[in-house]
């Protein structure tokens, strides 16, 4: 099978100044949903651990969930159809290294970041996820303190120890690297120092301008169609085209969907409809 420099794809659309489109966040362990992920248009799947609960072995399994053998073969590359990434639950003020190891061991292709508010707590995420750099490295700085475990990892991604470790830096930190780390700015303190963040630390490949967390910093209770809540949204994104970082957001219709292009978000998370049409039927005949 051909080898391919880039095997992450969403990083491939981001750099050819293409739209991702992401299905939104998937129970770990959600087996079907994952399934119809798999099979699907979208670009990347973002496996919910944050308030799921904390599960690696649950997380493993529904990585072999994600391949699709017959997407594989037809394509003739390792480039995953979905890119897996995966909402750790520390809160990124947290640090805890261990679960930025374990989770990347696991062989997903980045992680989304809670509540990401300060450059100290950025730079940290960053020095946790990549692994110490070759001396003389023109990237060598932040030093990296991930642990090297070479079992799992590599093989999800079809790759020999020692290609996986070229292949598993941070983008853009380093330019040919294909792990993605995404931040959810999502309190106003964070919008507050998005702006240092971005230029202080490079291995943040993306934010994500989260409404629901937003409101509820704010004191608005959830509300996240709130116009303050949607001001800094939007403040978010201006911060991130300043320095040429792709902004995520959430949109629930063909309409937000359509909205938020314009406005310049580059990763749109859409999240699929589950109707049921039967049973609204059935209850309308049954007087229900």
């Amino acid at each position: 099978m051909p080898e391919h420099k880039r095997y992450n794809k969403v990083i491939d659309l981001l750099e050819q100044g293409k739209t991702v489109f992401a299905s939104g966040l998937v129970w770990n362990g959600n087996l079907d949903d994952l399934t119809f992920v798999a099979d699907s248009d979208y670009d990347m799947v973002m496996i919910e651990m944050e308030h799921e609960g904390l599960s690696f072995n649950n997380l493993r399994v529904s990585l072999q969930f994600l391949l699709n053998r017959q997407r594989i073969a037809a394509k003739g590359n390792l480039q995953p159809d979905v890119v897996p990434l995966v909402r750790i639950p520390p809160n990124s003020r947290e640090r805890n290294q261990w679960i930025i190891k374990q989770a990347l061991d696991t062989g997903v292709y980045g992680l989304v970041l809670p509540h990401l508010n300060t450059v100290d707590e950025a730079q940290a995420a960053v020095i946790a996820a990549r692994y110490p750099q070759v001396t003389g490295a023109a990237d060598f700085e932040p030093v990296g303190q991930r642990g090297w475990w070479q079992r799992i990892a590599p093989r999800y991604w079809g790759l020999s120890a020692q290609e996986y470790y070229d292949a598993a830096d941070l983008w853009p930190l380093d330019p040919d690297g294909n792990l993605l780390l995404m931040g959810i700015v999502e309190e106003p303190e964070g919008v507050s120092n998005l702006r240092d963040i971005l230029r202080q630390v490079r291995g943040i490949g993306a934010i994500w301008a989260g409404p629901g967390d937003m409101s509820v910093a704010m004191g608005l209770r959830g509300n996240a169609g709130h116009p303050e809540v949607q001001a800094n949204l939007l403040r978010i994104l201006e911060t991130c085209q300043e320095f040429d970082v792709p902004c995520a957001t959430g949109a629930n219709t063909p309409e937000q969907v359509a909205m938020r292009m314009e406005q310049g978000f580059r990763i749109i998370i859409t999240a699929p409809d589950k109707s049921t049409p039967g049973l609204n039927e059935g209850r309308r005949l049954a007087g229900r």
